[in-house]
């Protein structure tokens, strides 16, 4: 799962921050790798206490993707395709799959987890996907309605991460940082961003504070059948090069900048963009012509 998630986000590259400049802490910056993708992490120290809190961001990205790769198979997600239920199953999981099915419910069902049983087999339809309706989630278990149902967190599990390690850094004391792991987590400050398409042509800029924000181009990779990796649950083609999304929360970012490569504008139009969430959404057509909606 997640060295597709690599490619799949293009957009968002940081063009440089501007937080907290009433005040003149230690800017302190840890990078690494997180779900098959580069990760950093910028924040504000004044104390040699910042190693501490490396080690904490490493550890942390280590459990989630631990907890949500396709290609780890002791995984959760793993375990759960495998075998078609999971007892007990972590909180986190629950609570990333909570955040799906509202994703799906506001969406009618074009953000859907189960699509990867279509990535699971060369020539898998869109036609055998199961529908997030037939997940049972629970905090004491998690079950599959129909045989050969499997999930894929692409589409958001990256965003989950970025917010779980913005909580870690705002529950240690720094309130002023940047979480970037393809999608952004931001938090106190005015983090200036640049939103570039699969081409590095900039389309434009935001200034991000205590909001997530993420991008999604379906032809950033193709699968076997040489169709764009986003997949539309009902056998539909993108109609986006590029979204991006800001929201209240990195997850919903990366949920409905994946979902709503493949909507129609006058769909999205019709959404009530500020009750999902969603503070702005950046639409890029093939011609390249950017709309800005909210």
């Amino acid at each position: 799962m997640m060295h597709r998630r690599n490619v799949i986000k293009l957009g968002a590259a940081a063009l440089g921050a501007l937080a907290l400049t009433r005040y003149t802490p230690s800017r302190r910056e840890w990078r690494g790798r997180g779900f098959g993708a580069d990760l950093s992490v910028v924040f504000h120290d004044h104390d040699e206490g910042y190693k501490r809190t490396f080690a904490a961001i490493e550890k942390e990205a280590e459990r989630l993707e631990h907890m949500f790769s396709l290609f780890r198979p002791n995984s959760a997600i793993s375990r759960l395709n495998r075998d078609g239920v999971l007892h007990s199953p972590p909180e986190d999981l629950v609570a990333l799959l909570q955040v799906s099915k509202v994703a799906w419910t506001e969406t009618g069902g074009v953000f859907d987890p189960t699509v990867q049983s279509v990535w699971k087999g060369r020539h898998a339809r869109p036609s055998s996907i199961a529908g997030f309706d037939t997940i049972d989630v629970g905090h004491d278990l998690i079950r599959f309605e129909k045989p050969g149902t499997a999930l894929t967190l692409n589409g958001i599990a990256q965003g989950y991460a970025s917010d779980q390690l913005s909580r870690l850094l705002q529950h240690r004391g720094h309130a002023a940082h940047l979480v970037n792991l393809g999608e952004f987590a931001a938090g106190d400050g005015d983090w200036r961003l640049g939103i570039e398409n699969g081409d590095a042509h900039r389309l434009t800029h935001t200034d991000l504070s205590n909001l997530g924000l993420a991008t999604s181009a379906p032809d950033a990779m193709r699968r076997a059948n040489g169709q764009a990796h986003i997949v539309h649950p009902f056998g539909k083609t993108p109609v986006w090069k590029t979204v991006t999304v800001q929201a209240k929360n990195s997850a919903l970012a990366d949920a409905y900048s994946t979902a709503f490569t493949l909507i129609p504008r006058p769909k999205i139009e019709a959404m009530d963009l500020g009750a999902m969430g969603i503070a702005t959404v950046w639409l890029e057509s093939p011609s390249g012509a950017v709309i800005r909606l909210g």
